[in-house]
């Protein structure tokens, strides 16, 4: 995989909305950089002869609960306190920037 930059971390940031420091995006690229190193240690191990793990364990787990609805409240309750409603629906501000 090829080397993250700094300048690709600071656009990355600017995108998200992210205000970085350059040493922040410094320390950010050489944590890449380690993490970058561990995974090209991963792909040296021989897994040629290992078996693929489907599930983690031996034995199967079906005891998963049936879903019952057992208290529910009425939507004019759920709402009652709501600053804003609208058809049935919480309406908060936005708070993402187009």
């Amino acid at each position: 995989m090829e080397r993250i930059s700094k300048n690709i971390v600071l656009s990355l940031a600017k995108g998200l909305m992210l205000r970085l420091s350059d040493e922040e995006a410094e320390n950010i690229v050489a944590e890449f950089d380690t993490l970058l190193k561990q995974l090209d240690l991963l792909d040296q191990i021989d897994t040629t002869d290992v078996q693929e793990m489907i599930y983690p364990f031996e034995e199967p787990t079906d005891f998963f609960r049936e879903d019952i609805v057992d208290h529910v409240l009425p939507i004019e309750d759920v709402l009652y306190n709501a600053p804003l409603e609208e058809e049935g629906y919480f309406v908060i501000p936005k708070v993402v920037k187009d």
